[in-house]
This record gives C-alpha cells, sequence and structure tokens, in this order.
C-alpha cells in the first residue's frame, strides 16, 4: 500500500448544502506522482492517453500512446514498480489498390479484464492521410495475463477521413456478460459536422460483434463525444463531451440495463442530464469526461478545463468532481496534478483503486519537459478541510 503524505491539491469549491452523499473530499498526495511512460531512460516523442485499471487479483495495469503505437505495463506491488512495456497494438503503413500509402496509428488504449478472465483491449485507428483507408475501432485479446495478445480485429469501420472519423473506444461488461464498446462516431454524418455516440454489442466476450451499431445520444447539430459507460444499480450510465451551447461541457446520458439504449438520448430527453452541480459558464471549456465509482456507491467524474486558465483548451488541466450515488450533483472539485497556466494535463482518467484510495492519470508536461504520462494517488477522507490549501511539490 502506498505511504501517504496527504496534500489537498487545490481544491476549487466548497459547498455546505450537498446532501445526497457524504461529506467527502479527495487528498492528492503529491509524494505519489510518478512517470508511467516513457520510463528508465527512454525517449519517446509522446507518450498520452493513460487509463489504470487494477484487476481483481491485485494486478495494476496501464495503457498509453506511444508514438504510434498502444503499449501496456503492469505492476504487481501495488503500483510501486512496473513492466516493461509491451505493444498492445502497433501502428501500420497501409497501401491501397492505387498504389496511395499511409501510415495508421494506434491511439485512444482501453482495457477491460472479462469475468472469464480474458483482458481485452480496443484502440482507434487513425490514418494520417485522408482517402486511402478508414478510421476504425479495433479490439484485442490477452488470455496470458498481458503477456500476448491476439491479431487484432476490426469491429468498427467509418470513413478514410478525419472529419469523419470515429475516435475513443470505452468498455462495458454488462451482468449478463454481454460485453460493449461505446465509440464516438462521426460516419453517419457525412453531409455536415454532427456526431453521435455508438454502442457495438457482443454476446460471446468480444468474439463477434453486432454488425451495426446502436446510436446512444446524439443532439442535432452539435457533436456528443467521448463517451466513458458506468454501471450503477440497474442504469448504465455514460459521461459525455456535449457542446450545447459553447465549449464542450459534461453530461451524463442514461438508460435501464435491461432494455438499454432502444432509443437514442436526443437533446431534450430526461435522460441527458448535465453533470455538474454548478454549471460553468458556456466560455469555458470541459471537454474529455471520465468516470469512476466508489466503493461506498458515489461517482466520480474527471474532465480537462480551461476554468481560470484562459481560452486555449490545449492548455487544458484536470479536474475531479464527487457526484452522489445515481451519479448526479457532481461537486467538491479537486485538481490532481500541479499544472501551470501554460502548460497541460489532458487526456485523463479516474480509477478507483481501492477502499480508500483513488488515481489519476494524465497526459502531462506540468514538470516543464516533454508531455508523457503519469499517475497520482488520492485518498477518500471524509469531511471539509478547514483551511484551502495549495498543492506543494
Amino acid at each position: 500500500m502506498v505511504a501517504f503524505r496527504f496534500v489537498i491539491a487545490q481544491q476549487v469549491e466548497r459547498n455546505e448544502t450537498f446532501s445526497k452523499h457524504r461529506d467527502i473530499r479527495i487528498e492528492w498526495d503529491s509524494s505519489t506522482l510518478q512517470q508511467l511512460a516513457p520510463r528508465g531512460g527512454r525517449q519517446l516523442n509522446y507518450a498520452g492517453y493513460p487509463r489504470v485499471k487494477r484487476f481483481r487479483d491485485g494486478t495494476a495495469v496501464a495503457v498509453y500512446e506511444a508514438d504510434g503505437n498502444t503499449e501496456l505495463i503492469s505492476s504487481v506491488d501495488a503500483g510501486k514498480t512496473w513492466s516493461n512495456p509491451v505493444v498492445t497494438f502497433r501502428g501500420y503503413s497501409h497501401t491501397d489498390a492505387h498504389g496511395n500509402e499511409v501510415k495508421v496509428n494506434m491511439a485512444n488504449p482501453e482495457i477491460i479484464e472479462l469475468e472469464n478472465g480474458d483482458w481485452v483491449a480496443a484502440c482507434n485507428y487513425r490514418p494520417r492521410r485522408d482517402e486511402v483507408v478508414p478510421f476504425a475501432i479495433a479490439i484485442s485479446r490477452s488470455r496470458d495475463r498481458g503477456k500476448t495478445w491476439s491479431e487484432p480485429q476490426v469491429i468498427y469501420e467509418a470513413e478514410p477521413r478525419f472529419k469523419d472519423g470515429c475516435w475513443e473506444p470505452a468498455f462495458l461488461q454488462l451482468p449478463d456478460g454481454t460485453l460493449q464498446v461505446y465509440f464516438a462516431n462521426e460516419a453517419p454524418y457525412t453531409a455536415s459536422d454532427e456526431q453521435e455516440i455508438s454502442m457495438l454489442a457482443s454476446a460471446d466476450n468480444g468474439q463477434s460483434w453486432d454488425t451495426e451499431p446502436q446510436t446512444v445520444s446524439f443532439r442535432a447539430g452539435r457533436r456528443d463525444g467521448m463517451p466513458v459507460p458506468l454501471l450503477i444499480d440497474g442504469e448504465i450510465l455514460v459521461a459525455i463531451e456535449d457542446n450545447k451551447e459553447g465549449q464542450f461541457q459534461p453530461y451524463i446520458v442514461r438508460t435501464g440495463i435491461s432494455d438499454n439504449w432502444k432509443a437514442p438520448v436526443t437533446a431534450d430527453s430526461p435522460m441527458r442530464e448535465y453533470a455538474l452541480k454548478d454549471a460553468l459558464p458556456d466560455s469555458v471549456y470541459a471537454g474529455a469526461p471520465y468516470l469512476a465509482r466508489l466503493t461506498t456507491g458515489e461517482v466520480l467524474l474527471s474532465y480537462q478545463t480551461t476554468k481560470g486558465r484562459g481560452t486555449d483548451w490545449e492548455k487544458s488541466t484536470m479536474e475531479v468532481a464527487i457526484g452522489d450515488k445515481t451519479g448526479r450533483n457532481f461537486q467538491y472539485i479537486s485538481q490532481p496534478f500541479p499544472v501551470p497556466t501554460d502548460r497541460e494535463a489532458k487526456w485523463n482518467a479516474i480509477t478507483v483503486w481501492d477502499d480508500t484510495t483513488v488515481v489519476a492519470t494524465s497526459a502531462t508536461n506540468f514538470d516543464g519537459g516533454r508531455i508523457g504520462a503519469w499517475m497520482i494517488f488520492g485518498r477518500i477522507v471524509s469531511g471539509m478541510p478547514a483551511a484551502i490549501n495549495q498543492t506543494d511539490r
């Protein structure tokens, strides 16, 4: 277990009237900051989009982008040390029938441990030029705890151009064993700039998949994006970024498990709710959401935002908000990473580590170096602090 020296990381909101759950907050411990990639003197031009999961036997797994590939590292000692990286999806060159060649990068890695013990990873195929090969969602499987991986299986193809692509896969396994992959999808809207959230399902642990995706959510004229699903008490929640007015901000769309997504969640549906208890101005960007659920039931929401940082979304930082047990009323906001306003912490995720500990991951250059994949531990504690402190380092 990590030895904590607790520090509150820029706790930026306090509200005494929040009654949907216990008064809790997250204390982020700067002494637990560690770089996941690159490690050990290795040089990468870019490492980012990190996600950390902790599986049933206690193994921790991190996946991330690495110079056009996606990689995995694992830890069997609670994150103290990590294995050497294994490539889960390798970028490749494709030549079409007319001799046009393109490099296809692997992006947006995700991973899940299935109930049968298999590890299944997903990624987004991203060709570096248009009109040669489609953007796509692919999966790969490991039956030996991540040592080796199957050949990639493409489960969805969009169009062969950036403006009509597909993006950001995320997994969910239902209680009946159904495996779902959610993703942002522009392919149905080639005549516009619209985007929906789509979902593909598999009844055999990912061996075969629906031939056509279901539409999860769509706001006409806008761009629902970056879905992350979560199961709570008979419902499926999906965090999305929604540019209803102005900048992207976090929303939750939801459905019952038994008849999930029989109809899309459209603009005015009661199943689409603004996530934050206190709304941000329309001019403030707060996109790329992620969800996790504490063992006590409260739901956590992370996102990247320009709040208090200017207007350049590229200089966003990560925030984490605490919601109630229904996945609503997100507040008690904190910032895990100490990021100056001329740097960034983006493409983040939040993960529950154990009963009292969470992990935040980010692609960040907070330390002044190149952007890398970083993580930090935070502890869930009860009660509001007597004073608000800044992060120390």
